[in-house]
């Protein structure tokens, strides 16, 4: 079962809900995105944790999104029937490239062959998307804007899957990720599942990400602008932005399909897309790429909880 949806979890949820003697409640953060060995050591020589688990990743698992509203990631929103640690060195805004290149890689290689690692989850592949987008539209923007180039025709045209070298570099970023699970001194940390997880689908809107909650201060938004500006209606936009996030999770699903001990989390179709249009919270979506708290809850109870936990 390497892609975990609808079909996957619902066996294991029967099994699991059987138990009474289960306690579900939240992982414990260490937040360590320094990399600092000694931060988790103390952390460890402080805790009764039953297991570990280790977090690389984007702002879907980096609990500063937005400050200092608590909840808006994934990792505060999962429940294991563990007491859990999960040793943390997400990024806000990191592409899969920078997770396994430089500092970033020499820090999780450190971790790997130093501590026992029961479960390693990775979010990666959302901010590649954005490239995608830029990409996709370029043609469009000109062509809205009156400029006419040989190849415009043809562009218009292209959909994501004619745009495979940014997949391409997600996938083979993922793939130097396990290698260096694979490559961990530990036995425990070598034998650890991966889980990567996929996106629900969205509405692009002009709902910039707040870096602090309740100011204007942020980032976005990443997508609407070059739909925007390239004439597409808001439900071409959901058109368009559905089949970028359709490739990923084929792609990723062709990953872990050939791959031992790699999992992927399908999260399609559990999130309620935003209103078009607008600017702020609505449905199950905190801005244009963030689900609410709420949102993240519902990811949580519908695929991790019961993931995590039949892994763990």
């Amino acid at each position: 079962m390497p892609v975990l949806d609808d079909t996957t979890i619902q066996p294991l949820r029967r099994d699991i809900e059987a138990r009474t003697d289960l306690r579900w409640q939240p992982l414990h953060r260490i937040e360590d995105t320094g990399g600092d060995l000694q931060v988790v050591q103390a952390a460890l020589a402080q805790s009764g944790f039953e297991r570990l688990l280790y977090a690389e990743g984007d702002s879907w698992f980096d609990k500063f999104t937005p400050i200092p509203m608590a909840g808006a990631n994934l990792l505060d929103a999962v429940r294991t029937p563990f007491v859990a640690g999960v040793v943390d060195v997400s990024h806000i805004g990191d592409e899969a490239r920078e997770m396994v290149s430089g500092r970033q890689a020499r820090q999780t290689k450190a971790m790997f062959d130093v501590f026992d690692f029961d479960l390693i989850l990775l979010s990666a592949g959302g901010n590649d998307l954005k490239n995608v987008f830029a990409d996709l539209f370029t043609s469009r923007v000109l062509a809205a804007q009156g400029v006419r180039t040989a190849w415009a025709a043809h562009e218009l045209t292209r959909t994501p899957a004619d745009h495979s070298a940014v997949f391409d570099g997600v996938i083979a970023s993922i793939g130097r990720f396990i290698g260096l699970r694979d490559a961990a001194r530990r036995d425990r940390t070598r034998a650890a599942p991966i889980v990567l997880h996929g996106y629900d689908h969205l509405q692009p809107r002009p709902a910039p990400a707040t870096l602090l909650a309740g100011s204007k201060v942020g980032r976005g938004p990443w997508i609407y602008p070059a739909l925007e500006e390239a004439g597409l209606t808001d439900a071409q936009m959901q058109a368009e932005a559905r089949q970028v996030v359709d490739t990923l999770n084929r792609r990723l699903a062709g990953l872990v399909a050939g791959l031992p001990n790699v999992y992927l989390i399908d999260q399609r179709g559990l999130l309620t897309p935003a209103e078009p249009g607008s600017t702020g919270a609505s449905n199950d979506w905190l801005d244009e790429i963030h689900p609410t708290p709420e949102g993240f809850v519902k990811l949580a109870r519908q695929r991790w909880d019961i993931a995590l936990a039949s892994l763990l």
